[in-house]
C-alpha cells in the first residue's frame, strides 16, 4: 500500500516559502551588518542570496516591505528574551533581569537592533501599527512595576517608570555598541546593574516592601 511523504502539500509549501524568507531576510540582515545602509538594496541582496529582484519583489512588494520584515522579525525576536525570564522570586531581581534580557537581545542581534531603534536606515520609517510595537515590548516590564503600587493612577505610573528604566538601558546598549565600555576592570553588565541599582532605588524606594 502506497504511503504518501507530504500529507499536505500546501502546508509544505508554506513552509518551504517561510522557510525562504528566513534565509533571505538573515542574509539582509548580514549585508547590513557588513557593509552598511548603503549595500541594503534590493539588486545588491538578489545577488547576495543568488536571485533576481523579480522574486525578492514577488516576496515583499518592495524595500520597505522587506525591512518591515526584519523590524517584525526582531521584535519577536525580543519578546522571545524577555518571556524567557522567570517570575519566579524576587521583584526587584526580575526588573532587573527583564533589563539583562533586552540588553543580551541588544548585543546578540545588533543589526535587528539598529533596524529597530537606532534608525540606521535613514529613509525607513515603520508606520503607526509597528511603531506601537516598541511599547507592547515594554509591557512585561510595566507590569512588574504596576505590581508595586495600589490605585487608580498605579497603570499610568507604572508604564511612567518603565519608560525611564527603559530610556536608561537603552542608552546603555547605544554606548556599548560603540565600545565606551571597554574596561578591563568592570564589564558593561555590572554598569548596567549598577545604573539599574540606583535608578530603581529612586523610582521604586518601597518596592521590596510591596512583595
Amino acid at each position: 500500500m502506497r504511503t504518501n511523504r507530504v500529507k499536505n502539500f500546501r502546508a509544505a509549501q508554506e513552509q518551504h516559502q517561510q522557510n525562504l524568507r528566513q534565509g533571505i531576510l538573515d542574509d539582509a540582515s548580514s549585508l547590513l551588518m557588513q557593509e552598511g545602509a548603503n549595500a541594503l538594496t534590493m539588486r545588491r541582496i538578489a545577488e547576495t542570496v543568488g536571485c533576481s529582484t523579480t522574486v525578492l519583489y514577488t516576496m515583499f512588494g518592495n524595500k520597505q516591505g522587506l525591512i518591515d520584515e526584519l523590524y517584525l522579525r526582531g521584535f519577536d525576536m525580543l519578546q522571545q528574551y524577555l518571556e524567557a525570564v522567570s517570575h519566579l522570586g524576587n521583584l526587584r531581581n526580575y526588573i532587573y533581569a527583564l533589563c539583562h534580557a533586552y540588553r543580551n537581545f541588544a548585543m546578540a542581534n545588533q543589526t535587528y537592533y539598529s533596524i529597530m531603534f537606532l534608525k540606521v536606515i535613514p529613509e525607513y520609517t515603520p508606520d503607526e501599527t509597528n511603531l506601537k510595537l516598541g511599547q507592547a515590548s515594554l509591557k512585561l516590564l510595566a507590569q512588574a512595576i504596576r505590581d508595586c503600587f495600589t490605585g487608580e493612577e498605579s497603570e499610568d505610573k507604572a508604564w511612567e517608570i518603565a519608560r525611564v528604566i527603559w530610556a536608561t538601558v537603552h542608552g546603555h546598549v547605544g554606548l556599548e555598541m560603540m565600545n565606551y565600555f571597554n574596561y578591563s576592570d568592570v564589564s558593561a553588565p555590572q554598569i548596567l546593574e549598577r545604573a539599574l541599582q540606583a535608578l530603581v532605588n529612586e523610582l521604586l524606594p518601597d518596592l521590596d516592601n510591596s512583595q
